[in-house]
Order: structure tokens, then sequence, then C-alpha cells
């Protein structure tokens, strides 16, 4: 109990009034106390604090608050996790990655790694998740941040439990625990005290596992965390649960089951509805058991639906089993009135199958005719979609040879004359030495102009680069050069996204950035831009961002002009969406 004493306790937002203080604050104000207090909010009330952190996060993106940005991303994240919507949670994430890397900021990226390497753990790609906790021990380590290195500690300790290797397991819990002492982390030393409780029932003592639990539920009450509150009490049950006393573990499932309603944990509730009916199974109460997995069902996501609808076949089977003799009695008809029944019925089938027969040759003709004018009107689209490409092609190509012509004319085309003036007055002043080495002094940087000229041609014709290093390096190359002009600034940043494409899929996408930065300069008023490309198993998504003044979505989708039309031509030829 002397731990206790030394942890400061978070505040209660379970209280009616504990968030009216957010009416008195300006946006900013708002968005970091909202930043900072997202642990007891969600504990409290998960639908509130997903509102509340969707709105810090829009807020400081309005405002270019990037550090407010990326925490209320990495916030909204965790809450999103935790509430069951796994599709919604990776952008966030990746976002709050982007953010965070962009300012630097070493501690967030480590808090954003240890948090993906439980949602990546969760969804079984254990590489993902090992290589997150890496990154985030690494940032930790970098900038002494004990709090962030406790939590690392404390996943590979857990992970590890969840394999059951209690043995390798326990250095990790043992040093999550000094760090969480002397970083006075309350809610990380919750969380170590239900690691030595799973050690404890490893090691078959109950009681021991249990004043475990028990430890860290006065922690989680002292500091108000609900959440934290629900996690225990099914921490509790399972524990009665894998000693055998189940009826013990069915009321502590009901308790946690409550707790988990009151807060909107949709996972948890998934999790002790799935327990409490294989609690009833071992009570033999197996019509229980399978009205609760049917509840179960209801909400589980896709990732566990193939494994669970096989536990819902076989307790529906057991269950079926028990009512069997009972239906049998009930389909025990009188055998004459089933014989007059069964005839009137041979007539009514007979009908009705000489209908259902006409009515699939009707089918059948009408769908024929549809596919033939379905196959028509595909046919004049590809046709069209054709000859668009063609034009775009030849619009582009002749474009490329005007920008070409232009710049030999303007830019080699002058240095060239220049040259031959000095040449000619060389001729005319043979004697004047001091002239004459003026002339070639002057041409000589002439010639070295022409050559930078016809680098400066050739690299916007073809990059070497890109030939040489592929798409990436040639991005960040021309950013440099946009840079220097002064006007835009950018910047390139890239996640997991490594290697080289096709040639053709290298130069189409080159060929795009180059058009949008260019329409970017022109036209958008920006000041700043960023180009980030993000990796997945089998596809690449590149974002482009300015704060510039936008465009009209509609308009520009729908737009005839040469540029968009080289872009979606471009996006075809690769089979690219954008």
């Amino acid at each position: 109990m002397a731990v206790l004493a030394s942890i400061v306790c978070a505040q209660d937002f379970s209280k009616s009034g504990s968030l009216e203080q957010l009416k008195a604050l300006g946006e900013k104000e708002k968005v970091l106390f909202i930043n900072k207090n997202y642990y007891a909010l969600y504990s409290a009330d998960f639908t509130n604090a997903d509102s509340l952190a969707g709105w810090a996060a829009a807020t400081s993106k309005k405002n270019h608050w990037k550090k407010e940005e990326a925490d209320a991303q990495l916030n909204w994240a965790v809450i999103t996790y935790l509430s069951g919507a796994y599709d919604k949670v990776l952008p966030k994430y990746f976002k709050a990655l982007t953010l965070y890397d962009s300012l630097h900021d070493k501690r967030g990226l480590a808090k954003t790694n240890n948090e993906m390497s439980v949602f990546y753990h969760r969804t079984k790609n254990e590489e993902g998740s090992m290589k997150c906790l890496d990154v985030a021990e690494k940032y930790a380590k970098e900038i002494n941040d004990l709090e962030i290195l406790g939590t690392t500690m404390g996943h590979r300790g857990a992970y590890l439990l969840e394999e059951g290797k209690y043995k390798e397991a326990r250095p990790y819990i043992e040093k999550q625990l000094q760090l969480r002492l002397l970083t006075h982390d309350s809610i990380g030393l919750g969380y170590v005290y239900l690691d030595f409780a799973e050690v404890a029932i490893h090691e078959g003592k109950l009681n021991e596992s249990l004043e475990y639990i028990d430890l860290s539920s006065a922690i989680r009450k002292k500091i108000g965390d609900k959440q934290g509150l629900a996690v225990n009490t099914t921490n509790k049950a399972e524990t009665y649960f894998n000693a055998k006393q189940y009826s013990n573990a069915a009321y502590w499932f009901e308790e946690a089951l409550k707790q988990a309603k009151a807060i909107g944990y949709i996972d948890l509730i998934r999790h002790g509805y799935v327990y409490l009916s294989k609690t009833y199974v071992e009570l033999k109460d197996y019509k229980k058991a399978y009205e609760l997995d049917v509840v179960a069902d209801a909400y589980r996501d896709s990732l566990f639906n193939i494994e669970r609808a096989k536990v819902i076949h076989e307790l529906q089977a057991k269950y079926e089993t028990e009512i069997k003799d009972h239906k049998i009695l009930e389909l025990n008809i009188d055998n004459e009135l089933k014989t007059a029944t069964i005839e009137r019925n041979t007539i009514l089938i007979a009908a009705l199958i000489v209908v259902l027969v006409l009515s699939a040759i009707v089918f059948y003709l009408w769908r024929k005719r549809q596919l033939h004018q379905q196959e028509i009107v595909m046919q004049e689209q590809k046709m069209r979609m054709r000859e668009a490409q063609i034009s775009a092609v030849i619009d582009s190509q002749e474009k490329e040879r005007t920008r070409f012509a232009t710049d030999l004319h303007d830019g080699i085309g002058q240095l060239v004359s220049a040259l031959q003036i000095n040449v000619q007055s060389l001729k005319q002043n043979k004697a004047e030495f001091e002239l004459r080495d003026k002339l070639f002094t002057n041409s000589e940087q002439l010639l070295n102009d022409i050559y930078q000229e016809i680098k400066n041609i050739a690299f916007n014709l073809m990059p070497p680069i890109l030939v040489k290093e592929g798409l990436l390096p040639s991005v960040r190359e021309l950013v440099r050069k946009v840079n220097q002009a002064g006007k835009i600034k950018c910047t390139v940043t890239a996640f997991d996204f490594e290697g080289r494409f096709a040639e053709l899929a290298e130069i189409s996408l080159y060929r795009i950035i180059q058009e949008l930065i260019s329409n970017m300069i022109k036209y958008s008023t920006a000041t700043e831009a960023s180009l980030s490309f993000t990796g997945y198993s089998n596809e690449v998504v590149l974002t482009i961002d300015d704060n510039g003044m936008g465009y009209d979505l509609e308009k520009f989708k729908n737009s005839s002009g040469n540029g968009w039309r080289n872009i979606k031509s471009r996006l075809n030829l690769i089979k690219a969406s954008i």
C-alpha cells in the first residue's frame, strides 16, 4: 500500500460536471486539455471520447498545430482500436507518424510505435508488432524516457505471457515494475500487477493471483479508471475460469460485462460474452451457452468470424441434441391427415414447377438480351476511352516537343548567338590582346552556360537519377530543385516504401508528380507542401498535400484540360487510381 500513496490520481471524468470546464476554454486550451486527459476520457465514456478526439484532430489541422494534431491523431487511433473499429485504426496511426516525423519528435514516434505494436499483435501480424517495439525502444532509450520504455517492456512481457513463455516474460515484467515506480505511472502500474497475476495463476497460486488483481483494481479505482476496472474484473473472472471455479467465473464475467457496457468498451464486451459462453459450457448449461454466443457473434469483427462460427455450430449442436426428443413428438402428426395433405401439396407443387420453369425461361431470355446490350455499351466505352487516351498521349507529346523547342530557342539559342558574336569579335580584333583575352574568357563562360542548359533540358526530358536509382530518389531531387527556387517549401517522407517499380510505373508517377507540383506552384498560392509515400503489402499510397487555396473536386475530375487528361492517361497505363 506504500506504492499507492506515491501515485498522483487522475481526474474522474465519470462525474457529470467534470467536463464542464471545457466550455470556458479557448480552442487551443480545449485541444490541449483533451490530449492530456484522453485516457481518463475514454476510461469514462468511449463514445464521448471518440467525438472529442476527432474534434481535437480536426481543429488542430485547421489551425496548423502540428504537434497537437499528432497527439490527437494518436489518441484517436487508440480509442478507435479499443472500440473495435479495426478498419479505421491504421490511417490515424500513420497520420500521427507523419506529423511526428516532420517535427522530429522522437517521443511521439516512440509512443505511436508502442500503440501500433498492440494493434499488429491483436491482428496476428507478429512481425509488424515486434518491429514497432524495436523502434519504440530505440527512441525511448535515445531520449531517456522511462515511461515509454516501461510501456515497451510491458508489451514484450505480455506477448510472451500469451505464448505461455512465463520464464522468459518475468524479466520484462520486473523491469517494467521498476520503471513504473520510478516514474510514478499509476496507469502503467495497474498493468504490471495484472502481468504478475497471470504468472501467479500459472504457478498454481490462485490467492496470490487474485491479490495482484485486487492491487491493480485499487490503483485504478483511486484514479477513476473505469476502463481499467472493467479489464481487471474480466481478468478476475478468467482467473476463476482457469482455476475451474466456474460459478465464481460466471459471476465475475457478468460484473465485467456491466462495467464494459457502461463505458461502451465494445472489444471487452465481445470478449466477455465469448468467455461467459465457455463458462456455461463447463457448467453443462448448453442452452445458455448458445444464447450468449449468439449475442457475442453480433459484436465480433470480421477477423474472428470463421473461428467463432465453428464454436457457434458446436454449441448449437449440443443444444439441439437436448431438445431433439421434443421436436420428434411435435412432428408425430396423424397419418390420415398427412396423406390428404400430401395429395393436395402434390398438385400445388406440380403447378408451381410449371410456373417456375416458364419464369426461368423468360428470365434467361431477358438476361441474355441485357448482357448483350451491356456488352455493346462496354465496347463503345472502351473505344471512347482508348481514343481519349491516344489523344491525351499525342497532346502530351506535342506539348513536350513545344516546351523542348522553346527551351532550345530561348536558352541555348541565345547563348549560341552570343558565342557567335564573340567569335566575330575575335576575328576583327586580332591585334588587341587584352580584348581578345576578355572575349576568350567570356566565350568559355558561354560554353559552360550552354553545357548547363543542355543538362537542365536533359534532366527535364528524363532525369538520370530516375533511371539509375528509382522513383523516391528522383522525387527528392525534384523537390530539392523546387525548394532552391524559393517560391514554395516541399518535404518528402516515406514509410515502408523501398525498392523499385517497373520502369513504366516509375516514369508515369514521376510525370504525375511533376504536373501536380507545377500546378501547385502556378495556381495554389501555397507556401508549404508535403509528399508522402506509404507502402502496404500489395500497393503504395502517394499523398500530396499543400496549404494553398484548394480546389473544387468535381470541377477537377470533370476538367478537360491537357494536364488532367495527361494525369488520367498515365494513371490508366499503370492501373492506378487517384
